[in-house]
C-alpha cells in the first residue's frame, strides 16, 4: 500500500493563502466585469488562468489535508446527504458520459494500453475516477484535459460539478467562492457548446441541493431537457422537477 507523504504545514499554508488570494481574484474579476471595467475577451482570458490555477490548489490542499491524521477518511458522496432521487440523477449524468463519448470522439476506442497523456485517454481515466468515487482523482485528470484543450465542454462541465462536490467539505468561508469557481466552469461549458445537457443539470443540483436556489434549478433543469438528454436521463431529471415543484412555497 503507498503512504502518502505528510505536507509541510509552512506549505500547506501558503496554498491556503494562494487559494485565498485566486478566489478573490475571480471574484473581483467577476464584478468588475459586470460593471464594464474589463472587456469580453480579457474577462475570458482571465477568468481560465484564475479557475484551472484555482482548482490546483484546492487538489493541491486536499491532498495535503488528506494526508494528516484523521479518524475516518472523507466520504464525498455521503459528505452530501442527497435524496434519492439526486443521487440517481447525479449518476445518470456520470453514465451519459460514458454513453457519449463515442460521438464526442470518433476515433476512439475504450480499450486496454491508452495513453495517459492524450485528451481522449485522459478523459477515459477520468470517467472511471469519477465512476469509483475518486472525486479528487477525477477533477484532476478533467483539469489536465483542460490544460491541453481549455475550452472542451465535457471537461469543463465535470471540472466544475466535481469542484462543486469538494467545496461542500471547504468549510464556511471557503465554500462560496469555491462554488462560485465550479459555476464558472459550468458556465464556460454552456457557453462552448450551447445544446449539452449536462452543465445545465448539474447548475440545477448545484442551485437546489447547495444553495436552496429553488427557482434557479427549475431555470436550469428545464434547460437540461430542452437539450434533449437520453430517455434514461430525462426521466430522473423530470422526477426532479416535480421535487422541486413540491417543495415551492
Amino acid at each position: 500500500m503507498t503512504r502518502r507523504t505528510a505536507m509541510d504545514p509552512d506549505r500547506l499554508a501558503e496554498l491556503e493563502e494562494e487559494r485565498s488570494f485566486l478566489l478573490d481574484s475571480l471574484r473581483d474579476l467577476e464584478r468588475e466585469h459586470r460593471y464594464g471595467d474589463v472587456d469580453d475577451h480579457d474577462y475570458q482570458v482571465l477568468r481560465d488562468g484564475y479557475t484551472v490555477r484555482a482548482a490546483e490548489v484546492l487538489r493541491a490542499i486536499e491532498a495535503g489535508r488528506a494526508a494528516l491524521p484523521q479518524k475516518r477518511p472523507r466520504n464525498w458522496w455521503r459528505l452530501l446527504g442527497w435524496t434519492s432521487v439526486v443521487i440517481a440523477l447525479a449518476a445518470a449524468t456520470g453514465l451519459l458520459v460514458a454513453q457519449s463519448s463515442g460521438q464526442r470522439f470518433p476515433g476512439q476506442e475504450i480499450t486496454g494500453g491508452i495513453p495517459g497523456g492524450d485528451v481522449p485517454g485522459l478523459l477515459v481515466q477520468a470517467r472511471s475516477q469519477m465512476f469509483a468515487g475518486d472525486v479528487v482523482g477525477a477533477q484532476g485528470l478533467y483539469g489536465a484535459v483542460l490544460e491541453q484543450r481549455p475550452d472542451h465542454a465535457e471537461a469543463l462541465a465535470y471540472n466544475g460539478w466535481l469542484l462543486a462536490i469538494m467545496a461542500q467539505g471547504a468549510g464556511e468561508e471557503l465554500s462560496p467562492v469555491a462554488l462560485e469557481t465550479a459555476r464558472a466552469s459550468l458556465r464556460r461549458s454552456i457557453e462552448v457548446a450551447p445544446g449539452y445537457a449536462d452543465p445545465h443539470c448539474f447548475l440545477a443540483i448545484i442551485a437546489a441541493n447547495f444553495e436552496g436556489d429553488t427557482e434557479t434549478a427549475a431555470v436550469e433543469a428545464e434547460a437540461c431537457l430542452a437539450n434533449d438528454p437520453p430517455a434514461d436521463m430525462r426521466g430522473l431529471i423530470e422526477e426532479f422537477v416535480l421535487g422541486l415543484e413540491a417543495i415551492e412555497p
